[in-house]
């Protein structure tokens, strides 16, 4: 699967991360095919304002990578991200992903905090 980028990024927007591995059972070309079918949908979910999919590899053999890929999913806020995870086509993505052996870590990378910015 090539990485898509679905979407600008803006430092100032929260982000779920999602990342997982492939599963063994399936081939590459299985597991990449059902991982691009599915992003549509979850990009097209009301709270997702952006998205981007990325390869994940290890930075040197010496640190070895768990994950294959990651999902950047801009939301509208930590609630929409939270609401996300617990209903909808995210949610039910992520728990696809389990079922499957695909060891999913979600993220939630917020806003950054800097000395004096407002909150």
């Amino acid at each position: 699967m090539e990485p898509a980028r679905l979407g600008t990024h803006a430092v100032e927007v929260p982000r779920l991360v999602i990342l997982w591995s492939r599963p063994t059972h399936l081939t590459r070309e299985e597991a990449d095919a059902w991982i691009e079918a599915a992003v549509p949908a979850l990009t097209a979910a009301p709270e997702v304002d952006g998205s981007r999919i990325t390869e994940v590899k290890p930075a040197a053999p010496a640190h070895p990578a768990d994950w294959h890929w990651m999902l950047e999913l801009d939301v509208a806020d930590d609630a929409a991200a939270g609401r996300s995870l617990h209903h909808g086509p995210i949610a039910d993505w992520v728990g696809d992903l389990r079922l499957l052996g695909m060891r999913p870590t979600v993220l939630l990378v917020g806003r950054p905090d800097t000395p004096g910015a407002a909150a």
